[in-house]
């Protein structure tokens, strides 16, 4: 099977690597592996079944949860379920896509062979290890143990987008890139002010806390491969195993590439669709960029203080909403300390808020191209219905000049509602609040201004 013609995207790179010649030899190999891992992808996305490739076709949603008691891998994150003899069984990925990462693990080796950082041709040795056993803790503890390397790789089965029946299983993608030195400082600068402004949490036992292990980074990327190339986002924050991240942390990654070209193509051109014209005068692009990136920075930061070992378990379906909203308001939410410590201007913190809204309307827009990312819409929506509900935003033609006070009190509100359902809320919570204010209708009103993006 072929990669789909998505599943590859090479970023062209604006000025030198400032590589050494061993350094571009590693990074070609590793640009070869990355590209490979398109083919497996291509493999297990399916767009017209909820359950991608990763479950038959004609087997039901109670079926496959039947057979996952008597065999749990079923629901491992990491196997392809057939049928075999009338029954489900699970087949791990290593044992589905063997030939193919075969190949990957042979690049990735050659490329540590040439490394002359070792710490990085360790972790690199690693990796490809993982690709073929399917143990892949060893290879993210390393990882995140090292010091800091200017080149970026990661590789392997990681988000679980495209498996609609259950949100289980996970799909290949890798992504390569160089460390961008002056904005992950700036990344950094913000990551110590909100770790450092943490608070009290609503339930401690539950709390996972690793805040002094969270790394940032902000990367020239240059190809994503696989599911991250559909999806194109614009940061990462792995592992996504929380007992892995309150051992050993996490790293943030932000695709300054990717987040251009977003904001370039479809952010930036919202916050003229959807504002009135005399407000816009007042933000001029370079502060809305750098409003617009730092919104990148807070939702990934925030999700390290966000972290509760059952919310999953308790909120369902509704999980992946409350995981991603809560993370973005709450983000914005501790920008008040920020602009308190004159860390920020009224003016950036104003930048920040706007761009978050647009923001909301980039995911719906993206959403009507990929329904997999409906979580992110109807989350955004909850922000939004609650603010105009709140009074804090006003809508006729345009989104008035917002009250920016009023506005920053509701996010506050909603970030501790948000908050409070992830870390003790009921599955009835999460359902009541979402059939409340997730309804996309705000986006589709305003639809006519933003023909030219849809």
């Amino acid at each position: 099977m072929t990669p789909t013609k998505s599943a590859i995207v090479n970023f062209p790179q604006k000025g030198k690597l400032n590589l050494s010649t061993t350094e571009k030899k590693v990074l070609q190999k590793l640009i070869a592996a990355a590209k490979e891992t398109a083919s497996i992808y291509a493999q297990q996305e399916n767009r017209a079944n909820n359950g991608a490739n990763f479950y038959p076709r004609d087997a039901t949603k109670k079926e496959i949860l039947e057979a996952s008691k008597k065999n749990p891998e079923i629901l491992s994150p990491y196997t392809v379920v057939e049928r075999k003899n009338g029954k489900l069984i699970a087949i791990p990925f290593h044992v589905k896509y063997k030939k193919p990462l075969q190949k990957i693990a042979k690049l990735i080796r050659e490329a540590a062979k040439i490394s002359d950082n070792q710490a990085f041709a360790n972790r690199l040795m690693l990796e490809a290890n993982s690709l073929l056993d399917g143990n892949y803790e060893a290879s993210d503890i390393y990882w995140l143990s090292m010091k800091p390397y200017k080149l970026g790789f990661v590789i392997g089965p990681i988000e679980r987008y495209d498996d609609k029946l259950f949100f289980k299983k996970c799909s290949y993608q890798a992504w390569v890139g160089i460390r961008d030195e002056q904005n992950t400082v700036d990344a950094i600068t913000f990551k110590n002010f909100i770790v450092g402004a943490r608070r009290k949490v609503l339930v401690p036992s539950e709390k996972i806390d690793f805040l002094d292990k969270i790394q940032i980074r902000v990367d020239n990327t240059i190809l994503f491969s696989g599911l991250i190339a559909k999806f194109m986002f614009t940061s990462a924050n792995l592992p996504n195993d929380v007992h892995i991240m309150e051992r050993y942390g996490s790293t943030v990654t932000i695709f300054k590439p990717s987040f251009d070209l977003k904001f370039t193509e479809e952010r930036h051109p919202i916050f003229h669709a959807v504002f009135e014209e005399q407000f816009q005068e007042y933000y001029p692009d370079e502060i809305l960029e750098v409003g617009s990136i730092r919104n990148a920075y807070l939702h990934e930061i925030s999700h390290q203080l966000l972290r509760y070992r059952d919310s999953e378990l308790r909120l369902k379906e509704y999980f992946p909403i409350f995981d991603e909203i809560t993370a973005s308001v709450f983000g914005v939410k501790s920008c008040g300390s920020l602009l308190l410590k004159n860390a920020i201007t009224e003016k950036e913190l104003e930048a920040i808020i706007v761009m978050f809204i647009a923001l909301a309307f980039s995911w719906w827009l993206s959403y009507l191209k990929n329904p997999a990312v409906i979580h992110y819409a109807q989350g955004f929506a909850i922000a939004i219905n609650f603010f105009l509900e709140s009074g804090a935003l006003r809508e006729a033609q345009g989104f008035y000049w917002p009250n920016f006070t009023k506005l920053f009190v509701s996010l506050s509100e909603l970030s501790d509602t948000l908050e409070r359902i992830l870390a003790v809320g009921t599955y009835e919570d999460a359902k009541k609040f979402t059939e409340k204010y997730a309804s996309l209708r705000i986006f589709e009103q305003f639809s006519p201004h933003l023909k030219e993006l849809m």
